[in-house]
């Protein structure tokens, strides 16, 4: 494993479909030796997933464009560029774009590693699809519990 730096330039990383979200990994957990995964999500009008909560995963989340409503069991907050949010593994919480305009946000997820396999997998099973049975299996399996 590359020790010194990992440069990935704008537009670089592989991107996956995710409820109908782009996700562009910039760094996957096994460039971190477990330690977090990077990606940069565009989150169009009207999407973003359900009320769930991961058992091993925190995840960071910088916008950099739009107006993200970000929500917990204690309510929701607008979130706009150069806004931050931390949510706790084994906490509850959801998002989505309730705008006309795509949201674009910087999310870490350490250590990652669950949530990039279920990425992973629930983009090769569906290939841009919505099915939620299927979304919430594969979020078991990982470690995520979706509100259904």
């Amino acid at each position: 494993m590359k020790l010194d730096a990992i440069f990935v330039p704008a537009g670089g990383g592989e991107q996956l479909n995710i409820l109908g979200t782009t996700h562009i990994t910039k760094i996957a957990p096994e460039d971190t030796q477990g330690a977090f995964t990077a990606i940069e999500i565009a989150i169009p009008p009207e999407c973003g997933p359900p009320m769930h909560s991961h058992d091993a995963d925190s995840e960071f989340f910088y916008i950099l464009e739009g107006t993200l409503t970000l929500s917990d069991p204690d309510g929701e907050r607008q979130a706009g560029p150069g806004d931050f949010c931390f949510l706790r593994a084994g906490g509850s919480h959801a998002f989505r774009n309730n705008t006309q305009e795509v949201v674009r946000a910087l999310v870490v997820v350490s250590p990652g590693v669950d949530t990039h396999r279920f990425f992973t997998q629930v983009d090769e099973a569906l290939d841009g699809a919505v099915d939620v049975p299927v979304v919430v299996d594969i979020g078991g399996r990982n470690g995520i519990h979706i509100a259904a």
